[in-house]
């Protein structure tokens, strides 16, 4: 079987609409992206998904499986990022 690649995705919210966003397979573009953030615009929170593809879950059936969270910090981000793709 194929192994399907992880799909980073994050979006930036203030104040409810998203002024940024990005959505790649690429780790390296992915944390390029991440530091052009400008975590001094408060109240600013991130939505970040890392999905890890389709796979056969208990039932049977193909399932998408992923991780996501939304972060307020960059510390609090970048240790998700680093658990979600261990």
């Amino acid at each position: 079987m194929k192994q399907s690649k992880l799909n980073f995705t994050f979006k930036v919210v203030k104040n409810g609409k998203i002024i940024d966003r990005c959505q790649t397979h690429s780790k390296r573009r992915f944390y390029n992206k991440l530091r052009t953030i400008n975590w001094q615009n408060k109240p600013l929170k991130v939505y970040l998904r890392i999905s890890y593809g389709k796979r056969e879950c208990n039932l049977g059936c193909l399932c998408s499986f992923y991780n996501d969270g939304e972060y307020e910090t960059k510390q609090d981000l970048m240790k998700a990022l680093e658990a979600f793709t261990e």
